[in-house]
């Protein structure tokens, strides 16, 4: 009988249950016999099998190595998928100390540096942490055998400068089993919006309520309920938001749901909002979001992204995509779609469709296990 072959991932920047690892890459990779291990450094604890974990907060680089290194030798693995450079860097490490037959794989999801590596650094500690990062970041594309990519424009580095070396392009999309099966809307007297992320500019929420304020003014005759769910809270500024509020507006927070759950409780909404900031980051970062509220089969209200345009060339068909910060415009989209039916329809069935036909993790999952085939060793 033919060994199983062993995957590991690493993930340093991403919790365990993650749902692109967790969910779908280990989930495909475990149906098709491998033997699947996840390490996360982001939490103590984790129930889940074959999941090795711990916090290394505070933690010295020496003693997260050690760490990582002996829970990767006690797992011996063929194949090691790394979240990002620094994961990429510790398996490259034990490559060179422990097993150097072993390949070592970068899944590029994330800007790196980004903002966020870089947030609140100024001056010379910004210049310096940037430059090192940028580095650290080269140096992963030469140590990594094989990349996976989850969108184009964090692909075009690797693919310029490590042209020679195999990738596989695995974007976002969904396992359509997760979503509940999709349901006519009944009452259009009520609409139900939907938003989810953190409560901050950046990522939009502000936007979102200054909308959705003036959409439900000019709708009196509608019932309005924006959810938010959240694990963020309101800061002092923000609560100002919520000052004269319409009274056909209510709003309801949630509590940060599991990825299972998150994917039922979406099915229920009518109209999907996500108006981050256009930046130059964001410009170029594709929302994972927008390929689950697509398996919904309802419409989406989206900054205009360069890279939704890019990696969704159809977009236009059921998205309604604007400039985040024209809150007049974008209530006029909110109306158009609550008072013109046959417009709601045809956006809904086309992303409907377009999930089921393109966009779903059915599509592209017999790609990545060619790809990580290739990659591992019998």
């Amino acid at each position: 009988m033919t060994k199983s072959r062993k995957i590991c991932f690493l993930q340093v920047d991403h919790l365990p249950d993650d749902d692109r690892v967790w969910f779908h890459q280990s989930k495909t990779l475990k149906e098709n016999g491998f033997d699947v291990s996840v390490i996360s450094t982001r939490t103590n604890c984790s129930n889940l099998e074959n999941v090795f974990c711990f916090d290394d907060t505070g933690m010295k680089k020496r003693e997260i190595n050690r760490k990582i290194s002996e829970i990767l030798g006690n797992i011996d693995p063929e194949l090691i998928v790394c979240d990002n450079p620094l994961a990429v860097y510790y398996a490259s490490k034990y490559r060179k100390s422990k097993r150097e037959n072993i390949n070592i794989i970068m899944d590029v999801t994330e800007w790196y540096p980004s903002k966020k590596n870089l947030a609140y650094l100024t001056g010379l500690k910004y210049l310096l942490k940037k430059i090192v990062l940028e580095v650290l970041n080269l140096n992963s594309g030469f140590k990594a055998d094989g990349f996976i990519f989850g969108e184009e424009h964090k692909a075009k580095f690797f693919k310029k400068y490590f042209k020679r070396k195999p990738f596989v392009d695995l974007p976002y999309y969904p396992d359509l089993k997760y979503i509940e099966k999709w349901k006519p809307k009944e009452d259009y007297s009520k609409w139900n919006f939907f938003y989810s992320g953190l409560l901050n500019k950046d990522k939009g929420f502000n936007n979102l309520f200054e909308s959705m304020k003036i959409s439900a003014h000019a709708n009196q005759n509608l019932a309005f309920v924006l959810i938010i769910i959240t694990k963020d809270f309101l800061n002092e500024e923000q609560k100002l938001l919520f000052t004269n509020i319409p009274k056909n507006l209510k709003i309801e927070f949630k509590d940060y749901m599991t990825f299972e759950m998150f994917c039922k409780e979406i099915s229920s909404y009518d109209i999907f909002l996500d108006l981050r900031e256009k930046d130059k980051e964001n410009n170029r970062c594709l929302p994972i979001k927008l390929f689950y509220y697509m398996a919904c089969g309802k419409p989406s209200v989206f900054t205009d992204l360069d890279a939704i345009r890019l990696q969704v060339p159809e977009i236009d068909e059921f998205v309604s995509l604007t400039n985040s910060n024209d809150y007049i415009n974008i209530s006029q989209i909110i109306t158009e779609y609550i008072t013109n039916r046959d417009k709601y329809l045809q956006h809904s069935a086309a992303a409907l469709k377009y999930s089921l036909e393109k966009y779903n993790w059915g599509v592209i999952a017999n790609e990545f296990l060619k790809f990580i085939s290739s990659l591992s060793s019998d």
